[in-house]
């Protein structure tokens, strides 16, 4: 009698979930398919099996439980209220997701939200549009159309099945669904128990409210940045030392590093001359922004323990050995956005933009705009000073097309060869090109006026970090999670003057002999602070790529992954 009582509450159970699923069906499919498809197609292209049944099927759980706690606490008009709400919160979620593994292969991370973050609106607005368009835009209506219609017209509920099949079929998935969901639990507990991991939705505001905490942060670090600076080594003669700081440039795209298009003729040309040494093996330490310059001016390397503004930064440094520092930008000079640079521009001496401009009023200026600046500081130049100049280009950031003025339009579509390249991303190939042939003549510009006083100068160009652009597969912009290598080579440029080689002619000699050294830039504030002869106590000769002490062994380690035995030897 209690076997039978028994069955009878399993084929009831059956029955009200198949009564549930077949009375919600448009609510269940899409709880079910917002929820796990882009984790389900990120791990399929990986290969994951396992992983991609695990998913689905736990999903499915999870969309059932949804489907029924909303149906079971609500009354029937405070249900589709409440299932209207989280279902439109589901799409936008997963549509965000879903253009983060199109174009990056990746899902959503604090990488990606990071992105947005550090920059401003205007340029976030770039971003997107770059990649979604006017295409995207029809697509995620027609997504959106197709789910309206399921949910409010209900044509499963046409079909028909006997009470005896839909409790086999609805047992069958429950039985599945639950080893599989008992599986994940000890296979994959990360992702199971991990708070966040589990969907789009959750990924997002995990991803959001870390990289908001990150940003209220930088808010603080004003007051926390560590600005009790003590010399152990204060020798610098150098009468100036500029540090062009570029944006998204990758090497691989550069005529001067072997690219194929002609889009480095200035820098070329000094090459030719031995007026520049340019360095072969240079990675970032990152692929976005923030988190490159927080290590490019402190000491912060990828084996600190401390937060990096709790190191000494490289514009205090200079401050306190003597130097006058200048701080130009074509970037934003105020807004809620919280970048690194601004925060070392207020450290600065002197800090000039090229526009007083909020975050949201960025109207793509191009870097020419520099220039005036540029004379203005160096006719501001006396004997007596010493200065210490950073100029923060635009350089290559997207969009690609916004970087450069009209008649520097050298590349088109049909310049890019290639069958493995469409035609949008020729074109998009051809302004990123575009945008790097500009910033060729931006460089060699600042180092041509400084050419021009005749006095001892060094000028060191490094972009904070690369760029990938269709290299390899169909990966086109930077993100931290899933990294291509192409985001992260950079070049490395350093010309001196004349009296610079006539005054330090062991250090242009020890400059040009480490141009094969493997360095990343997280150690680049040990390389300044070599060539400037100004030591603190967490100065490290090892560190510096022009010094005889140079650790050529060191791992160079980026998300977690070292370049030259994983992302390198890969192939990313």
């Amino acid at each position: 009698m209690e076997k039978k009582s028994f069955s009878n509450k399993i084929a009831a159970f059956l029955q009200d979930v198949a009564d549930l699923v077949r009375q919600d069906f448009g609510c269940f499919m899409l709880f079910w398919l917002l929820s796990c498809s882009t984790q389900v197609i990120k791990w399929g292209m990986a290969g994951k099996t396992d992983l991609v049944m695990s998913m689905a099927f736990t999903g499915l759980l999870g969309a059932l439980f949804v489907t029924f706690i909303t149906r079971w606490l609500f009354v029937p008009k405070a249900c589709k209220i409440i299932r209207c709400i989280l279902g439109s919160v589901l799409f936008a979620a997963f549509v965000i997701e879903a253009f983060v593994l199109y174009q990056y292969g990746a899902l959503t991370g604090v990488g990606t939200i990071n992105s947005l973050f550090e920059t401003n609106p205007e340029e976030s607005a770039e971003f997107i549009n770059t990649f979604v368009g006017v295409e995207g835009g029809i697509l995620a209506i027609v997504i959106a159309a197709v789910m309206y219609y399921l949910v409010r017209y209900k044509p499963w509920r046409r079909l028909e099945a006997d009470a005896i099949s839909q409790k086999v079929i609805a047992g069958i998935v429950m039985a599945v669904s639950s080893c599989y969901a008992i599986y994940m639990c000890f296979a994959y507990p990360g992702i199971m128990f991990g708070g966040d991991n589990l969907t789009p939705l959750t990924r997002l505001m995990g991803a959001t409210s870390t990289a908001w905490k990150n940003h209220v942060a930088y808010q603080e670090l004003q007051a926390k940045l560590d600005v009790d600076i003590h010399l152990t080594r204060n020798e610098g003669k150098i009468t100036n030392i500029v540090f062009i700081l570029g944006e998204s440039t990758n090497r691989n795209h550069m005529h001067l590093y072997g690219y194929s298009q002609e889009n480095t003729p200035n820098l070329d040309d000094m090459a030719k001359k031995g007026e520049i040494v340019f360095f072969r093996d240079v990675v970032s330490a990152h692929s976005t922004t923030v988190a490159s310059l927080s290590k490019i001016f402190t000491f912060c390397d990828h084996e600190s323990e401390k937060p990096w503004y709790e190191y000494n930064n490289l514009i205090d440094i200079m401050n306190a050995a003597g130097y006058k520092t200048h701080w130009l930008s074509n970037q934003e000079s105020s807004g809620i956005w919280g970048n690194v640079a601004q925060i070392y521009a207020a450290h600065s001496n002197v800090s000039h933009y090229t526009q007083i401009r909020d975050s949201k009023e960025d109207e793509g200026r191009v870097d020419g705009e520099l220039f005036p600046l540029v004379d203005n500081a160096i006719a501001d130049i006396n004997g007596s000073t010493k200065n210490f100049f950073v100029v923060h280009l635009m350089g290559a950031h997207l969009a690609y097309y916004n970087r450069y003025p009209y008649e520097f339009t050298k590349f088109t579509e049909a310049s890019i060869k290639g069958d493995q390249y469409n035609d949008d991303q020729k074109q998009v190939i051809a302004q990123y090109d575009n945008a790097l042939f500009y910033n060729d003549y931006i460089v060699s510009g600042i180092i041509d006026k400084f050419r021009e006083i005749n006095s001892d100068t060094i000028v060191i160009y490094l972009p904070d970090h690369g760029e990938a652009v269709y290299d390899e597969g169909g990966v086109n912009g930077h993100i931290e999670e899933n990294p291509s290598r192409h985001m992260i080579e950079v070049p490395l440029i350093m010309w001196a003057s004349e009296k610079f080689k006539q005054n330090h002619p062991e250090k242009w000699a020890l400059i040009q002999e480490a141009i094969n050294n493997p360095y990343m830039t997280d150690d680049m504030i040990h390389t300044v602070l070599d060539i400037a002869d100004i030591h603190t106590a967490d100065f490290d000769p090892t560190k510096s790529i022009i010094s005889q002490s140079f650790n050529r062994l060191r791992p160079r380690i980026f998300d977690d992954k070292d370049y030259d035995r994983e992302i390198l030897a890969a192939g990313k």
